[in-house]
């Protein structure tokens, strides 16, 4: 029995859903090589079943079915296609009927056929052949747009074009000769780009100057060499606490001539990034000042928040500014917020009623640098303006652009599944199932732009960070009968509104209740959540830990008072809500003093007091405990302290990877322990272990190819020898072969 290959379709279901798809491999084990699986899950299709018979599978989508992999699973591992596909990419790939003259101007028409030009690959399709559309899309192709005469002469009304040599190479059996041969150069080329973007070591020839006293580490000289030589705007999304913002610097000393720079951030980091250009300038004529208010400085660099970039968008767009530095720059993934607006103009097309707004003006070599520790935000899709900004030309710009990203790289990520009661009947479950998009995606980040995207994790930086351990700890808590009701009332209230969610029952012994109950009031199901609603219960959790999780958080604290001050460790508190907070800080307070306590919140609004709490967290021997919610954690440094205790975590893993790298970044000599504080044996822990096991979950999604492909892949593919595609009909046999 050979390996057969199946597309699956489903009708929509629900109000507003479109129809999907999905891909299906299934044979007899001994057929599945580790080649296979591999070529399989870079293409989004992940085992579900073990034994003598494999089956592997896709998640449905509402994107355009991966036919494509059909003939080129038979061309490299001698699969069939069912019987109900065959016909379709026949359809596709051949003449389209087998009366079709072909004219001069009917060349859709003709058998498919991918040429190549001007560093873009093109496939012949016209406007009525929707199963080659259907195809295309499927592989990643998207409609080509601005049709001359002489592209409809050549290849019809309705071509497809790919720029990205690891979607092109998806349909090399139909290049020509030409294409052929600029596909693998180009697919050569980006496993040396991957290769670059993961570099650690120092370019030898790294010249960039430095200020007297200081120097970058070799990592961060990758990437400013890298911009410094080619002129390319640039992401770099290196995990949290590697020196992005001297990265940034560094650029602007590398670019002597620049003397219009603007830098945009959050509030409270607003004058560290003054002290940092100041610190690391190589050119002490450049000027430096931030924007307050309605004042704007008269200064070479300029230092906005995200706050008031709006206020001030005619002084940004009077102005050609030769480096932009976009600071947290997942801030700025949503194309309607006014922040967005204000600086990358209309990514997602204008809003009703309003002008067109462009992105800030850049001079003619000028670039824009974004800086990000989360380059993959909760959504997708928050990547778009990001990548717009950074080459519009590859991603394009506007409503139509952003659409086809989404249509790609985000669709449903939540499937409903009818399973099997315990007491009879169905319910309804939500599954989650990854799938080829974040993947590609992740590929591509590292390849699309020559090496412009830069993403080094902690892990891979041997002996730079020291290790971090994350943990669920269960206080100590005498479960009283009170406890004890209470906390009962608070799971009833959750799976309540988890019930009415989700519109089915609920057990309250069902071993899925704290998944699903992540899953609603995270937003991940369809259906959602009041966010009052999700707010009031999380909050009543939030008040009955608070004095158990201070007793804790303070006899840690107080098992160092016979050590002398400069000895005693310091640990970073982290909770949601204002009324946790409050009570952890007067209980601390009450027992240790009032300037062993800090607390950093939405309350302390001035970016000089938040910068005078940071520092004197870092330099205080008597200050303590530093007690901080999300609003204004990012970008701070903590690394006084080794210890982090989570009373209340944020639902998002991203915010919490923010939290925990306040303490583990650049600077920390210590091994950092961060701990996730729940209540035993009850409701609250059930989730928490679901969030804990999330969080670790999802990071490796976030680099999914770092861990189970993309870390190997990059070693075999961008060893020692170069990368070579030998000639023929045939793909490369590399780790990254299509």
């Amino acid at each position: 029995m050979p390996i057969t290959f199946k597309i699956g379709h489903k009708p929509a279901r629900f109000d507003g859903d479109r129809p999907s798809s999905n891909a299906t491999v299934s044979g007899p084990a001994e057929l599945f090589s580790k080649e296979l699986e591999k070529f399989l899950f870079l293409h989004g299709l992940n085992g579900l079943s073990s034994g003598d018979f494999i089956v592997w599978s896709s998640r449905y989508t509402t994107a355009p079915p991966p036919n494509y992999l059909g003939p080129l699973l038979q061309k490299k591992f001698h699969a069939r296609m069912h019987d109900s596909l065959r016909p379709i990419i026949e359809e596709a790939t051949q003449p389209y009927g087998d009366s079709v003259t072909f004219a001069p101007r009917s060349p859709g028409n003709a058998a498919l056929k991918v040429e190549f030009g001007g560093n873009t690959f093109i496939a012949n399709c016209t406007g009525e052949n929707y199963a080659r559309r259907s195809f295309l899309e499927g592989a990643g192709f998207r409609p080509l747009v601005n049709l001359t005469d002489r592209i409809i002469d050549r290849f019809g009304d309705r071509p497809y074009i790919a720029k990205d040599p690891f979607i092109a190479v998806c349909l090399e059996p139909y290049m020509s000769a030409t294409a052929q041969k600029a596909s693998r150069k180009m697919f050569a080329e980006g496993m040396k780009n991957i290769k670059m973007s993961a570099r650690l070591e120092s370019p030898e020839d790294f010249s960039v100057p430095v200020p007297e006293g200081v120097d970058y580490l070799p990592f961060q000289k990758v990437s400013i060499d890298h911009v410094s030589k080619t002129g390319q705007s640039v992401l770099i999304g290196d995990d949290m606490g590697l020196g992005k913002t001297i990265q940034g610097i560094g650029i602007i000393n590398a670019t002597p001539s620049a003397t219009n720079i603007l830098i945009t951030c959050k509030a409270n980091m607003r004058l560290k990034w003054v002290h940092e250009v100041e610190k690391w300038k190589v050119n002490t004529m450049l000027t430096v000042g931030h924007a307050e208010g309605d004042d704007w400085p008269d200064t070479d660099v300029v230092v906005i928040n995200y706050d008031i970039a709006d206020r001030h968008k005619e002084k940004i767009r009077s102005r050609r500014w030769d480096i932009v530095i976009t600071d947290e720059a997942q801030d700025l993934t949503n194309p309607e917020a006014k922040r967005t607006r204000a600086i990358l103009g209309d990514i997602a097309g204008p809003m009703e009623d309003e002008e067109p707004a462009e992105m800030v003006p850049l001079e003619k070599d000028g670039k824009i640098v974004m800086l990000t520790g989360t380059p993959k935000p909760n959504k997708v899709s928050g990547l778009f303006p990001l990548l717009s900004a950074v080459d519009p030309g590859t991603w394009g710009r506007g409503a139509a652009a952003r659409q086809a990203f989404i249509n790609r790289y985000q669709p449903n990520f939540f499937i409903r599944k009818e399973l099997p009661g315990r007491r009879g009947g169905t319910y309804t479950k939500i599954l989650a199932m990854p799938g080829k998009p974040i993947r590609e995606l992740e590929l591509n980040l590292r390849s699309k732009w020559r090496g412009s995207m830069f993403r080094r994790k902690k892990t891979l930086i041997a002996g730079l960070l020291p290790p971090k351990m994350r943990s669920a700890i269960p206080m100590p808590v005498e479960m009283t009968p009170q406890l004890v009701e209470r906390l009962k009332a608070i799971e009833t209230d959750f799976r309540d509104i988890t019930q009415r969610a989700l519109g089915r029952r609920i057990e309250a012994d069902d071993p899925e209740l704290a998944t699903d109950v992540i899953n609603v009031f995270h937003g991940r199901s369809q259906d959602g959540i009041d966010f009052s609603e999700g707010a009031r219960v999380r909050a009543n959790l939030g008040r009955l830990k608070a004095p158990l999780a201070g007793r804790f958080i303070i006899d840690e604290l107080c098992e160092d008072n016979e050590l002398e001050p400069d000895e005693r460790r310091k640990t970073v508190v982290f909770a949601h809500h204002k009324d946790v907070i409050n009570i952890i800080a007067d209980l601390a307070r009450a027992e240790m003093g009032d300037k062993a306590v800090i607390v950093y919140d939405g309350s302390v609004t001035s970016a000089k007091k938040r910068e005078a709490l940071v520092n004197r967290f870092q330099n205080d021997v008597k200050a303590r405990l530093f007690i901080m919610s999300l609003s204004g954690a990012s970008g701070i440094t903590l690394t006084a302290s080794h210890r982090m205790r989570i009373v209340e975590p944020d639902w998002n893993p991203s915010n919490m990877a923010q939290i925990e790298d306040r303490i583990w970044r650049i600077g920390q000599e210590m091994p950092v322990n961060i701990g996730y504080l729940f209540i035993p044996d009850s409701f609250d822990i059930n989730v928490g272990l679901k969030l804990v096991e999330k969080m670790e979950t999802d990071a490796r999604v976030v680099d999914a190819p770092s861990l189970r492909g993309m870390r190997s892949m990059i070693e075999e593919s961008v060893a020692e020898t170069p990368v070579e595609l030998p000639g023929g009909s045939q793909p490369a046999q590399t780790a990254f072969s299509f």
